[in-house]
């Protein structure tokens, strides 16, 4: 894989030590501008999405649809659609872009941090997740009136399960009716899975995350594009240029 300069910066900036032979040539630049893909990543394809399973009628309150984003958001704190409220200190609704969003970014259910700061992305992945997010001309906060967030992140679920296990199918279905109402008041060009247990669930595929990288997938008529969760680029930063390719894919799609 070859890269030019200014990709070369951008993969500095996420916390990817590049090669010796390239990295002499590499700027680091604090805050990048959004960056021109030169070219994206060779294998891209539409994939046919299986339906998702239907969502039991008692998991999937019927306001929900008539709600705007903060009514939403309340509307969350106080579900009890499963059996996840029940040992949550907080629901994490996620946060980003309030109004029309280029990006919505789905990741793996929340983990402690999350549950106790009910917001996600508070730490190293999150910081990681907004440098990512800047390499790709994405934003999920904005300075001024005149940069205003472009990206929404939330969770796949918005209560963390016990012990860090993944959502049961129960679980995720009662999500399903407060992550489709959120994509109706967003209305995101593109739609990034972080992780293996959103890119399963919005794809509908029961594969590695490996396999369901590197296409362009469809889920409610959105182009999905699939990568790794920040926590686990921190865990295994030789990944971060996979991810790198990722975000290339999403922003060509998403900007075509």
């Amino acid at each position: 894989m070859s890269w030019d300069a200014r990709q070369r910066a951008m993969l500095a900036e996420m916390g990817y030590r590049l090669p010796a032979a390239m990295a002499s040539t590499a700027v680091v630049e604090d805050e990048p501008e959004p960056i021109a893909v030169a070219a994206p990543p060779p294998a891209v394809m539409r994939v046919a999405v299986p339906p998702a399973p239907a969502v039991e009628p008692s998991a999937v309150p019927a306001h929900f649809a008539a709600l705007d984003l903060p009514g939403l958001r309340d509307a969350v704190a106080a579900c009890r659609g499963c059996g996840l409220c029940e040992q949550r200190r907080n629901a994490v609704f996620g946060g980003g872009a309030l109004q029309q969003a280029q990006w919505l970014v789905v990741t793996d259910p929340p983990d402690d941090a999350d549950d106790a700061a009910g917001d996600a992305f508070t730490g190293d992945a999150g910081r990681l997740l907004d440098r990512m997010l800047l390499a790709a001309g994405q934003r999920r906060s904005g300075r001024d009136d005149a940069e205003l967030p472009t990206a929404f992140v939330t969770p796949i679920v918005k209560c963390r399960p016990p012990r860090g296990r993944a959502p049961q199918p129960a679980e995720l279905a009662a999500c399903e009716a407060v992550l489709a109402r959120q994509v109706e008041l967003l209305q995101p060009r593109l739609v990034l899975a972080m992780g293996l247990q959103a890119a399963r669930r919005l794809t509908g595929l029961a594969e590695p995350l490996g396999r369901l990288r590197g296409r362009v997938h469809e889920w409610r008529g959105l182009p999905l594009v699939v990568t790794y969760h920040p926590a686990y680029l921190l865990r295994s930063p030789a990944d971060k240029a996979g991810a790198w390719d990722d975000l290339c894919l999403a922003r060509k799609t998403s900007n075509p």
